[in-house]
């Protein structure tokens, strides 16, 4: 059975064992500000994407009664937005509206790639 580090170390001093040393207990830590480069390039969280671009417009797209009541969950193959509504009404609702909602997605800026909406209650 496969234990945390803190956990093998409570164990062995219940035991009497010396501490398991591992290779990250013996390297040196990496500066944070090194780590968040690395973060951004491989996210790519300082360039414009379309997952950013939905959430700030969010309300704008459903509007004040809708936008609490649905969220945004993926952008699945680059095409399909993935929403999640609290109920089955709320979904069924939304369906009767999917072409406008998509029209104002496809309007906003780095957005045009989105082909159809799911709606997931």
């Amino acid at each position: 059975m496969k234990f945390s580090k803190n956990i093998e170390d409570i164990i062995a001093d219940f035991r009497g064992l010396p501490h398991t040393v591992t290779t990250s207990a013996r390297r040196e830590p990496k500066p944070l500000d090194s780590i968040m480069v690395l973060l951004q390039e491989k996210y790519k969280l300082e360039k414009p994407s379309p997952e950013r671009t939905l959430v700030e417009n969010w309300e704008k797209i459903f509007g004040p009664s809708l936008c609490e009541r649905c969220h945004p969950v993926r952008i699945k193959d680059e095409r399909t937005l993935i929403i999640s509504v609290t109920n089955q009404t709320l979904r069924s609702e939304l369906q009767f509206m999917k072409r406008s909602f998509l029209k104002k997605i496809q309007a906003l800026e780095h957005c045009s790639d989105i082909k159809d909406l799911v709606i997931r209650s």
